[in-house]
């Protein structure tokens, strides 16, 4: 293969993980291998300052005019916070001042702890800014060249699973090419029906999931704090957790051959 920067590369498989915006796999598959659906949800994600009121919990508020502000802190001593709202503004094109700008003019009246992450993003070294788009791909496999995780079947936050199907797919894909040692078109035809199956079923969003996740009215949002408070209480509790479980099957995981063997 060779690379964009005019570098030959000589191997026998070739692994593309550069998740949902990938290059390599825009080079490699046509438009009608790869269909790609924007949600309208932009997401920008940074790590800020922890305070002394950041307990472990992931919090997050929900506000009108479909906004999200959540707050997560993590084990480095700080917190991710992510702004989350739809309809999108496709801010992935614009430098960070502006996209900062346009951020600012749309979380002006949003309230809770809006502008204490406002004014972190200003500051934070790793802002990133997302317009979530669903990938769906024919086929994950063209030659010696295989998908794996977002760059062949992005899921996006809405549904989550992401970092499983990732790491699922590392252990079909090697258990495969262990089993096939030699047919590489076997292994990654192997692979592909195992990992399918389970990739479609997350990429099914639940019907109206982002109307409920971004409601535009105060209206919308009543509800919506109603039907948490409903989804969360005792009795429907056990029932919600299984309900919302992703990347999960009863299916066998392939094995490796026996080494020994």
């Amino acid at each position: 293969m060779v690379t964009s920067s005019g570098r030959e590369l000589l191997c026998d498989l070739l692994v593309v993980a550069e998740g949902v915006r990938s290059t390599t796999r825009d080079r490699t598959f046509t438009a009608d291998d790869v269909t790609r659906t924007d949600l309208d949800v932009t997401m920008v994600f940074g790590t800020i300052p922890r305070t002394e009121n950041d307990d472990n919990r992931w919090r997050w508020h929900t506000t009108t005019r479909g906004r999200q502000v959540h707050l997560r802190p993590d084990r480095h001593g700080t917190t991710r916070a992510v702004l989350s709202f739809s309809p999108g503004d496709d801010l992935t094109g614009l430098d960070r001042k502006e996209a900062l700008a346009r951020l600012r003019d749309r979380y002006a009246d949003a309230g809770w702890q809006t502008r204490r992450v406002l004014d972190a993003f200003d500051t934070s070294e790793d802002l990133y800014i997302d317009q979530l788009t669903q990938i769906r791909m024919t086929t994950w496999h063209r030659g010696h060249i295989v998908m794996a995780g977002d760059a062949g079947w992005c899921v996006t936050p809405m549904g989550g699973g992401g970092a499983s199907l990732a790491l699922t797919s590392g252990y079909v894909l090697a258990a495969q090419i262990a089993t096939h040692p030699g047919d590489t078109e076997a292994a990654l035809l192997a692979y592909e029906a195992w990992m399918r199956p389970l990739v479609d079923d997350v990429q099914q969003l639940p019907r109206g999931i982002k109307h409920f996740a971004y409601p535009q009215t105060r209206t919308g949002l009543a509800l919506r704090h109603l039907a948490d408070k409903i989804l969360t209480s005792p009795p429907i509790k056990p029932m919600t957790a299984k309900l919302t479980q992703v990347a999960r099957t009863e299916r066998r995981l392939p094995e490796f051959p026996d080494a020994g063997r």
